[in-house]
């Protein structure tokens, strides 16, 4: 099979760096995209000099389609798409100003839409590599969110966090249906992620194992809901949450 390419939207604060090096290991050419200098700044040393940096604005068709290029460009295709969208900053219902909730939530169910489209226009463009056999027939392309916890479970002071990360689920759900006859799949990680020291000892007491998913969990399951052993697999939610979900109405 040829090597297959993956692209990462966004690159979060570990997370995009750990995925890179993750498929990198295993045999992906890999472009990451942020529209941070400061994350792809940090990127570049933490990465392999092999995955391809690219900067630039992610919430467009232009922007979107320019990330895709660049890989196209290097490899002469794209396969997976990797997508972490921004967390917005905490607050609250009483900080609610309804330009900014309204702007937040546009930006983040757009981006994630505009993602499928692009990439799905661009695995119909693309013609098969006849070495691809029959991985190509189970899947020829996929695309993985990574939400945070706050996709499905809240917390005090993650008002629009909240929002817009489950408005993500919507996406990917309906996403995974209209892009299943294109034998693409759409599937989301919601992991609990590590933050600062007040939600670390708030995950701590919550979560039977204690303690949050570390980014290089998050990129091994990326990769592997990105493999064709996962070919049958599309429009699900792989949860990091270290049995947090279970204790879903209990109360401390």
């Amino acid at each position: 099979m040829a090597q297959p390419v993956t692209v990462i939207l966004g690159l979060g604060r570990e997370v995009g760096d750990a995925v890179a090096r993750r498929f990198s290991k295993f045999g992906h050419h890999v472009v990451a995209a942020d529209p941070s200098d400061e994350r792809i700044a940090t990127a570049r040393n933490a990465v392999p000099d092999e995955v391809l940096l690219h900067h630039g604005e992610l919430h467009t068709r232009l922007g979107l389609r320019n990330a895709l290029t660049v890989a196209v460009e290097a490899f002469g295709r794209v396969d997976n798409l990797i997508v972490i969208p921004d967390i917005e900053a905490p607050d609250s219902l009483d900080d609610f100003v309804q330009e900014k909730f309204d702007k937040a939530v546009a930006k983040a169910t757009r981006g994630a839409a505009l993602a499928l489209k692009v990439f799905s226009e661009r695995i119909v463009e693309q013609e098969d590599l006849p070495e691809s056999g029959v991985d190509r027939i189970r899947q020829k392309g996929t695309v993985t969110f990574v939400l945070s916890y706050s996709a499905m479970a809240t917390m005090p002071g993650r008002f629009t966090e909240t929002i817009t990360q489950s408005a993500v689920l919507g996406v990917i759900k309906a996403g995974a249906v209209e892009l299943a006859e294109q034998q693409v799949r759409v599937n989301g990680i919601i992991a609990i992620r590590p933050r600062e020291e007040r939600i670390e000892s708030w995950t701590t007491r919550r979560t039977p194992l204690g303690r949050a998913a570390i980014a290089d969990e998050i990129a091994d399951a990326a990769r592997y809901l990105s493999s064709p052993e996962a070919a049958i697999v599309t429009g699900e939610l792989l949860k990091l949450d270290g049995g947090r979900s279970s204790l879903a109405g209990i109360l401390d």
